[in-house]
């Protein structure tokens, strides 16, 4: 190879050649279902491997990568010189019989489109039929080992549990963590009293889902002579029972977050703690920690205290029980009630508007309910709607959240933070507004949160997840930089200790100072962990949504057009499935304006735009890849 010419490409594609002493590089292979991907590195650009040059690398792999002095389109092609390591140890697949060469293994990893041979061995030695969901590692020179069965392709729940084991997720607890939980008392005795705060006196009670079994938080209102709001938040006192070096306690640092999927729970902790004496049930005592705000008139706290206690919840409602009686004359059945939800539904909406007014982003996306059968099939999708009694805890929570947080700002402390957006993805976004007559002020330094408000509240939902994709993700951190997104100088989250392992740090620190030794590491662990459970939750949400149109193949269905690339654009139904349209399913030629966010055909000038109405035909539904294709069902657009 012409070493000049390697020179001039590296230089021409953005490489440091100073650094490059051949074209062979390291890099993590990130597959793709379309049998490609491409090799990544920290320093250079994503080098394109094209199918007959994987050279048996599968996704996660870390690789040698010979990098080729040719390009395909904007990016460097190669192919993997060999295979140094493999990312994912393990692997979980569907077994397969085949006529000729006896059985194979489909990877559950949609990024693994790669089949695997199964030597005839291994399949009589553990008796595989087709359809058993195997564990299975691939050997670096290429060959399968099987390591076990874990069931039926068919049994109840199988495909889900699948998908947490490939994820890596903690599922089942160890002898020594169900051990330690079994020692921990079923009641709460006289000697936990000590140095708490009795507030069983006071009219606590709890809101919650129809299906909650894990109940962090209680709430309790007063209005105190001066007409202010007195305004406790009582919170599940997990610190007590969960201490520190315990093998509860690596596990439960393990996990990070407890998960929930379509068909389950993963709890952060074993069920003695979370359903049980961690819980705040109705009718028991429980230990608590209680942040009590006294909230003038403009929901400003003008005095607070935070203190362990004992509580006795009164009362466990539902969201829908709470919404019905806020929203029903008072001669409800819920007549004692209603005043007390009045005067909490009165507090929390002038939390909001203090919240509105600074500029917090409050976004309508719309969340589904997945209904399953019970063997697990999917047989509804509802639309999850909020209504007045969940806005009423979020508000209660949120100030909450942030009082705690103010009082920890000189100690070693994990706060929650959001930090603002990139300037460049801002100034793509105020390109996009303006094409739809929308104005989003901008600055070398950025957008203010205030101007992102304004503009979320003049776009439909749909719309509003295009300013979302744009926002940073939340983490935790040691360091308070403030909460972009709640437009709050100072947060943390503090309120659900049974299944977030932050809470419970913020109690150990309200309590005691804490060890700032480990502390970043154990932040950083923590938004690991919650990336992790929000993709497997995502996944499966998105699994049951292609089941339960797996047999609608060729139906119609009314959507709005929710994103769009230069090969496709996507449809949300209202019950918010979404799939995928490709431009190939059209009759004319698409071109894709990116700042502008359209399609528009070179021929018949019709625009395809975000929050478009349009009809939809169904016409695949990929378990393997969960996904789903549509067509336009409307004259015009298709063939």
């Amino acid at each position: 190879m012409d070493k000049n010419r390697w020179r001039d490409s590296a230089c021409v594609y953005g490489y440091n050649v100073s650094t490059v002493k051949s074209n062979v590089i390291t890099g993590k292979f990130v597959g793709n279902a379309g049998k490609f991907g491409f090799v990544v590195t920290d320093s250079l650009a994503d080098i394109f491997i094209p199918p007959e040059k994987l050279n048996g690398a599968i996704h996660g792999d870390t690789v040698k990568c010979s990098v080729s002095k040719y390009s395909r389109g904007n990016r460097q092609e190669g192919q993997i010189v060999s295979v140094v390591k493999r990312g994912l140890p393990v692997l979980m697949g569907v077994f397969r019989t085949h006529k000729k060469k006896g059985g194979f293994v489909v990877p559950s990893e949609k990024k693994i489109p790669q089949h695997f041979t199964v030597a005839a061995s291994s399949i009589k030695r553990l008796g595989l039929t087709s359809g058993h969901i195997v564990e299975f590692r691939v050997l670096l020179n290429g060959k399968v080992q099987v390591l076990g069965i874990l069931g039926h392709q068919n049994d109840p729940g199988m495909d889900v549990f699948a998908m947490i084991r490939q994820s890596g997720v903690s599922y089942n607890f160890s002898d020594e963590v169900l051990a330690e939980s079994s020692s921990l008392p079923n009641a709460v005795t006289f000697n936990d009293f000590a140095d708490r705060v009795d507030f069983r006196d006071w009219n606590i009670i709890t809101i919650d889902g129809n299906d909650t079994k894990d109940i962090d938080d209680a709430v309790s209102l007063t209005i105190l002579p001066n007409k202010n709001f007195e305004l406790g938040v009582h919170i599940a006192d997990v610190s007590h029972y969960v201490l520190p070096g315990t093998a509860l306690d690596k596990e439960a640092r393990l996990r990070g977050t407890s998960i929930y999927l379509a068909d389950r729970v993963i709890p952060m902790l074993p069920p003695k703690l979370s359903n049980g004496i961690c819980s705040l049930n109705p009718n028991v005592d429980r230990l608590a920690v209680s942040c009590i705000m006294e909230i003038d008139e403009t929901g400003t706290v003008v005095a607070h205290r935070l203190t362990p206690s004992v509580i006795h919840s009164r009362r466990q409602f539902s969201y829908d029980e709470v919404a019905n009686i806020l929203d029903t004359p008072q001669k409800s059945e819920q007549t004692e009630w209603h005043e007390h939800f009045a005067n909490m539904n009165a507090l929390a909406k002038i939390l909001r508007n203090k919240r509105e007014q600074r500029g917090a982003l409050n976004f309508n996306i719309a969340e589904s309910k997945i209904i399953l059968d019970e063997t697990g099939k999917p047989i509804n999708i509802e639309l999850r709607t909020a209504n007045s009694a969940t806005a009423l805890i979020e508000e209660f929570m949120i100030i909450c959240n942030e009082t705690v947080a103010e009082t920890a700002q000189k100690k070693a402390f994990v706060f929650r933070t959001h930090e603002p957006p990139d300037v460049e993805k801002m100034y793509q976004l105020s390109a996009y507004a303006q094409g739809l007559g929308y104005k989003l002020p901008i600055s070398e330094r950025g957008v203010s949160v205030k101007d992102l408000q304004t503009l979320a509240a003049k776009m439909d939902p749909t719309l509003e997840m295009i300013i979302l994709r744009a926002l940073k993700q939340a983490k935790y951190t040691t360091k308070n930089i403030g909460h972009f997104g709640l437009a709050s100088d100072c947060y943390c989250h503090f309120t659900s200790p049974i299944r977030r392992y932050p809470d419970l740090m913020v109690h150990r620190s309200i309590k005691n100072p804490i060890r700032k030794r480990g502390l970043n590491d154990l932040c950083n662990h923590c938004s690991t962990t919650e990336r992790t459970a929000e993709s497997l939750e995502r996944e499966v949400s998105q699994l049951k949504k292609v089941q339960f149109m797996s047999n609608k193949i060729g139906k119609k269905f009314n959507a709005v057009v929710s994103g769009i690339t230069s090969w496709g654009f996507f449809v949300k139904l209202p019950n918010t499935i979404e799939g995928i349209v490709p431009l190939n399913t059209l009759y004319d030629y698409y071109e894709f304006l990116e700042k502008k966010m359209i399609l528009i055909g070179t021929h018949s000038k019709i625009e395809i735009y975000m929050g478009m109405p349009i009809t939809v035909r169904l016409t695949y539904a990929s378990e393997k890849e969960r996904t789903l294709t549509f067509a336009p069902a409307e004259k015009g657009l298709t063939f």
